[in-house]
């Protein structure tokens, strides 16, 4: 049983480095931490070429999804102070995605 915990624990581990060298090769601007990630979807993004990894829905956002993240940060003191503390401007967030963990993906402008 320790040989495949040992086995799937390096499988992680050498899928985590990948991961860091793909995200790395993305001209998307990403701050990650624990719980909370940044994702700048930029001005100059147009959903009908883009190919990235951004869903359609943040690379070109309706009022509504923008109302929709506002409202959330918010109603959620710990989130707003997270974006604080990462020098987030507030007012540029325009969609908030909640990981299967738990998590934030938040997109700005």
């Amino acid at each position: 049983m320790k040989a495949v915990v040992k086995i799937a624990f390096a499988a992680a581990i050498s899928a985590m480095s990948m991961g860091g060298y793909a995200a790395a090769q993305t001209a998307t601007p990403m701050v990650a931490d624990d719980m909370l990630t940044i994702v700048n979807v930029g001005s100059e993004t147009n959903a009908s070429t883009d190919t990235s990894s951004i869903p359609a829905t943040y690379r070109n956002p309706s009022p509504e999804s923008i109302t929709k993240a506002q409202t959330e940060i918010q109603n959620d003191p710990a989130l707003m102070a997270s974006l604080v503390a990462k020098n987030v401007q507030l007012e540029n967030v325009i969609g908030i995605q909640t990981a299967a963990n738990g998590g934030k993906v938040v997109y700005t402008k």
